[in-house]
């Protein structure tokens, strides 16, 4: 089974139907939170591949994490101003043929803590979904719009709902903890584009919480940097020879 986990909003009713319209022809289910609505809109109600629920409170971003999925399911986390292009899923799949999906989680959108040898210090290195990426990097954070894992990887609404509003960090939190690694996977520019409109921008989670600096995100910020694995930044051939090496003992 291949299942697709979406929280939304009214605000995003007007483009909410794009990004369904691109997701629901590669998968078996789409599941959609609909936070703040009061009824589910008859336009998510003919397609049987469509479930839909409707939260006793605004879980916001968590709310993609509020269905239940096979344990060998392969479920994406994807987001309401995405457009994802005709092979997304099949791509996306196929690369774990040479990433075991028991251990590591893809995505095109993330966020890695590396040293920039041009200004001398460490910082974040951003790979944004929409700018293109030649290889297979590791990565601290994982963006949830645009990531994939197995069904019993996938954290629980339990798991994650005390960072809602900020879920990528607790999402990447709690797979380090259990030893998996996060990947961002090659693109071309725009081929995964983002539909978001201008006059949506204000209530976005990135101007609402992390443009506030609301304090319990900058604690799991900080829980995050304290757990982080090595290699971050580095690509895929990279790890796996500084990986083989520490295991030779070398």
């Amino acid at each position: 089974m291949i299942q697709a986990n979406l929280a939304t909003f009214p605000p995003r009713a007007g483009i909410l139907m794009q990004t369904v319209q691109t997701i629901l022809p590669q998968v078996d289910r789409l599941c959609i939170c609909l936070n703040g609505y009061d009824r589910v809109p008859a336009h998510l109600g003919d397609d049987a591949r469509i479930q839909t629920m409707i939260p006793d409170r605004d879980l916001k971003d968590a709310g993609k994490f509020a269905f239940a999925a096979g344990a060998d399911d392969m479920v994406f986390t994807i987001d309401d101003d995405i457009l994802y292009p005709p092979d997304y899923v099949a791509r996306t799949i196929a690369a774990f043929d040479r990433l075991d999906p028991s251990d590591n989680v893809l995505g095109y959108q993330g966020n890695a803590w590396v040293f920039k040898d041009r200004k001398q210090k460490y910082g974040w290195r951003n790979f944004l979904f929409h700018k293109p990426a030649r290889n297979v990097i590791k990565v601290d954070i994982l963006g949830t719009g645009t990531a994939c894992q197995l069904g019993r990887n996938l954290p629980s609404l339990d798991q994650v709902i005390s960072a809602a509003g900020f879920i990528d960090l607790r999402h990447s939190r709690l797979h380090v903890q259990q030893g998996r690694s996060q990947w961002i996977l090659p693109r071309e520019k725009d081929e995964i584009a983002s539909n978001m409109r201008a006059e949506l921008w204000k209530s976005s989670l990135f101007a609402c919480v992390h443009r506030t600096r609301d304090p319990q995100m900058v604690e799991e910020h900080l829980a995050l940097m304290q757990e982080r694995s090595a290699h971050s930044g580095l690509r895929l051939e990279q790890v796996l020879k500084r990986r083989a090496k520490a295991a030779a003992g070398g």
